[in-house]
């Protein structure tokens, strides 16, 4: 199914030099006439307006763009507080044309394509701060936050709406207690401290429950200081580095 969207700008003409015949004309109600002038601004004429220079008016092109509110609609990713795992959104609204003359400077001739990056950008920044089970709590802050968003300077966002979705087996990990330990976690979470400053053989349990298919590339600072020095293992070879090592640790630290 597309998602919905409407292009602004309903027709684009050049109008003849001389028209005494059949001057310009004001343009039909929920519609904007924009004309394009030689040299300066643009004029724009509503419905009740008058149209300067009607009959020997030097324009180069006239516009008619659509006032008239339409639904606007595009699915994203967002990012959740672990950036390895994602929620699945479905933004609606509705969507109509806010200046004219932006519009048709800019060329705009598709809304939701228009607003999605500004509306888009603002939403991840939402998401990033919730974890991937906290789904519900997440879709109710970013429906609130959205009705002190303006998305484009030319459009305006009417009443909009976002659902989130996750994956079901995704769900079911991020539900599970052991499933919150995550390597995207790392540096804030239980086992970052642990890596840091507690009990190695314990951080090695830990991390052999995380998903080896989420695993990044090892950075190579940190493989050179586990003494390894061919290429960054990935995934199930990293995991077992890392364990290997906490392991050692562990084994030093009760000699001394």
């Amino acid at each position: 199914m597309t998602d919905p969207t409407f292009d602004p700008i309903l027709e684009v003409r050049r109008p003849r030099a001389v028209r005494l015949f059949a001057p310009i004309t004001p343009p039909k109600r929920g519609t904007a006439l924009v004309l394009e002038p030689r040299e300066g601004e643009p004029v724009v004429v509503d419905a009740d307006g008058r149209v300067p220079d009607a009959w020997l008016g030097n324009y180069v092109r006239s516009w008619v763009v659509d006032l008239a509110d339409h639904e606007v609609g595009f699915r994203e990713t967002l990012p959740a507080e672990d950036p390895d795992l994602l929620f699945d959104a479905y933004v609606r609204g509705t969507c109509r044309v806010e200046h004219p003359a932006q519009v048709v400077r800019r060329r705009v001739r598709d809304a939701a394509a228009t607003v999605r990056p500004a509306l888009a950008g603002f939403l991840r920044e939402i998401a990033a701060g919730y974890d991937i089970g906290d789904y519900a709590d997440a879709e109710a802050d970013l429906n609130a936050q959205l009705e002190y968003f303006t998305a484009d300077p030319a459009l305006h966002i009417g009443p909009c709406r976002v659902r989130l979705r996750i994956d079901p087996a995704v769900r079911g990990r991020a539900a599970h207690p052991r499933g919150r330990i995550r390597l995207g976690q790392m540096h804030r979470g239980a086992l970052g401290r642990l890596l840091a400053s507690g009990d190695p053989a314990l951080a090695a349990q830990l991390l052999a429950s995380v998903d080896a298919r989420r695993l990044p590339a090892m950075p190579r600072a940190a493989a050179h200081a586990m003494g390894v020095r061919e290429p960054e293992p990935v995934g199930a070879a990293m995991r077992e580095r890392l364990i290997a090592h906490l392991r050692r640790n562990s084994g030093n630290a009760g000699n001394h």
